[in-house]
């Protein structure tokens, strides 16, 4: 089953815990062998790939000309969120303005939709005419847990998963560079070629870290058992199934074009993801060197009258 990618992207980050993959993984049989991937099938990245570069600022909105009735100025001391991990949170005092404004006739918003569950016929209407008209795209789930940036435990659910179940294995790629980008096509052994949303949650692991972190608390790490794995520069991408079901052609297709499309674009994956960090550590730095400050807030309210509720009228 085909899934079109609008319909399910709010649940990208439902995939398996980075807890449960590698508990999944103790128990990996140890005489899994090493999936090699075939070379002769053409894949490539079809959207852009972030390498860290800012994006162009969103347009700012037309400025709404207020009439302004009154006006309560204060002074508050608040406390942001940081950016990013590491750097001080923004704090301090801020001047608070609040005005009255006159009601400057905006638009009601739209009424919220009716909240409807997965199995009602309209809705399941819907998705079946978004299957018949998105057939092209396939999405991709994956929860991938990095262990020191050399080994990755995969959940992956084809087509987000329903009647089907996950597909799960270890790769000797470093999942970090499938990040920064959306989409990419794999042509099948079939000579189909398929369009693919990724969209995947990750989390890495420092096994030298966790061991020295939980010794200094009086525990042990349990090292994952991972199944031998040829060398990614000597041998190329490769993977070991070590739960689901591997008849499924649809499930292999799946995690094997995730390989092959690291056989084509690895160097510029891998490229792209440094770039990233050194974009990450250059604002970390630039961050820690100039503090942010909260910024003055400015508040603007007016008087309305309650839009009717129909539902709630009374009867006659």
């Amino acid at each position: 089953m085909k899934t079109p990618i609008p319909i399910l992207f709010s649940i990208a980050l439902l995939a398996a815990s980075p807890v449960i993959a590698q508990e999944t993984a103790e128990v990996a049989p140890a005489t899994a062998k090493a999936e090699p991937v075939a070379a002769d099938r053409e894949t490539q990245i079809t959207g852009n790939i972030s390498d860290g570069t800012p994006g162009l600022p969103a347009p700012k909105p037309e400025p709404i000309p207020f009439e302004v009735k009154s006006t309560m100025v204060k002074r508050v001391y608040v406390i942001e969120s940081p950016e990013m991990p590491g750097v001080p949170a923004p704090e301090g005092t801020i001047k608070v303005t609040v005005r009255l404004v006159k009601d400057p006739g905006l638009p009601d918003p739209p009424p919220p939709l009716p909240a409807l569950p997965p199995d009602d016929p309209a809705v399941l209407a819907r998705m079946a005419e978004l299957r018949e008209t998105c057939r092209e795209t396939e999405l991709v789930f994956v929860s991938a847990t990095v262990y020191d940036h050399s080994r990755t435990y995969l959940h992956c659910y084809p087509s987000g998963g329903g009647e089907r179940k996950e597909i799960c294995g270890w790769s000797n790629l470093d999942f970090n560079h499938f990040c920064g980008f959306a989409t990419y096509q794999v042509k099948g052994s079939d000579g189909e070629t398929r369009q693919y949303g990724l969209m995947m949650g990750i989390g890495n692991e420092d096994t030298q870290q966790m061991t020295e972190l939980l010794a200094k608390r009086d525990m042990e790490y349990e090292v994952p058992e991972i199944p031998e794995l040829p060398d990614l520069a000597a041998s190329g991408p490769a993977f070991v199934v070590t739960e689901g079901d591997t008849s499924d052609p649809e499930a292999m297709e799946l995690i094997e074009g995730m390989h092959n499309l690291y056989r084509v674009e690895g160097s510029r994956m891998e490229e792209a993801y440094r770039a990233r960090l050194k974009a990450y550590e250059a604002r970390k730095a630039y961050l820690l060197a100039h503090p942010p400050k909260p910024k003055d807030l400015t508040i603007n309210y007016w008087r309305g009258s309650r839009p009717e509720n129909k539902s709630q009228e009374k009867k006659p």
